[in-house]
């Protein structure tokens, strides 16, 4: 058996595609693991910016309002 007879064409694989009535989950791809990943990472960044934005905001005001 020689390598193009096993090689297949990405347009012909349906190996990942799923229909509507398809009841079974997709597999991740460590594609799908990566943007996962950067998602979370943003989000933490992001809240971790508004928390010292409300520090900021609601904090004491220490000896400069006295």
């Amino acid at each position: 058996m020689r390598f193009s007879d096993m090689a297949q064409n990405a347009e012909d694989d349906n190996y990942n595609k799923w229909d509507l009535d398809d009841t079974r989950r997709p597999k991740l791809t460590l594609r799908h693991l990566h943007k996962l990943r950067n998602m979370k990472e943003l989000a933490k960044a992001e809240h971790a910016e508004r928390v010292e934005s409300y520090k900021d905001i609601y904090g004491s005001a220490g000896n400069d309002g006295e």
